[in-house]
């Protein structure tokens, strides 16, 4: 159960958008300073994720590492988010979604076979190069540049507990509140700079929000671990 203290919010000096996904990842980087020493590994819940969690890991001299997952959606346009499925196959849908939109059972199952086989894909790319981090016992900070469904995160939160990690800190720029609520309730730490009532997209947030090619992932995996930074407030 999470204790009140355990929910940060930061939203007094919080920019209404973020430059890019860089300055997020520092901005949350002030808030996590506490967890230098506590032998944490930082998760980037896939590419987005991963900048945002690579300036976090800078300043706690943490492992690196990207956890995978893919959307299952709905054709559009525009495309309708129905829930997501994790590297290790677990799938978690999202009901409300799915009622809404009134979906049938043998289309969810080929959403979802869609979705494992380019997950799948995309994990044989970076998993060639990069093995996992041992992460079972210990803390895992899992940080990605937004929440505005909360289904890809809630995915992850179950892939960790899966994996027997010790204790999970979500890490978010911006979040909807109402789904904020719910994630609190899953993890054992949350922190978040800027709760906000109504979000339509995540990249409305940022002033720069383009995609992460591969590419730029793999060389953030690449690189080698740094010694714990200063980030300026």
């Amino acid at each position: 159960m999470l204790e009140a203290a355990d929910l940060a919010f930061d939203s007094p000096g919080v920019p209404m958008r973020f430059r890019d996904r860089r300055e997020a990842g520092q901005r949350l980087a002030l808030r996590l300073r506490g967890l230098r020493g506590d032998r944490a590994v930082v998760l980037g819940l896939s590419e987005g994720g991963l900048v945002v969690a690579g300036e976090i890991a800078d300043v706690l001299g943490a492992p690196l590492d990207i956890l995978l997952s893919r959307r299952i959606e709905a054709p559009g346009p525009p495309p309708a988010m129905l829930g997501a499925v994790g590297e290790g196959g677990l799938v978690v849908w999202d009901h409300g979604a799915i009622r809404r939109f009134d979906i049938e059972a043998e289309q969810l199952t080929r959403l979802a076979d869609g979705a494992r086989a380019a997950l799948a894909r995309q994990v044989a790319v970076y998993r060639r190069t990069v093995a996992p981090v041992p992460i079972a016992g210990r803390t895992v900070v899992l940080a990605d540049d937004g929440a505005a469904t909360g289904t890809t995160a809630h995915t992850a939160i179950g892939v960790l507990r899966a994996r027997q990690v010790g204790r999970i800190v979500l890490a978010v720029p911006v979040a909807q509140a109402r789904v904020l609520d719910r994630l609190a309730r899953e993890v054992d730490q949350f922190v978040c700079l800027r709760p906000v009532p109504f979000m339509h997209a995540v990249r409305n947030s940022y002033r720069k929000f383009s995609a992460v090619a591969d590419t730029e992932a793999l060389e953030l995996l690449h690189r080698e671990p740094r010694l714990p930074t200063e980030v300026r407030r």
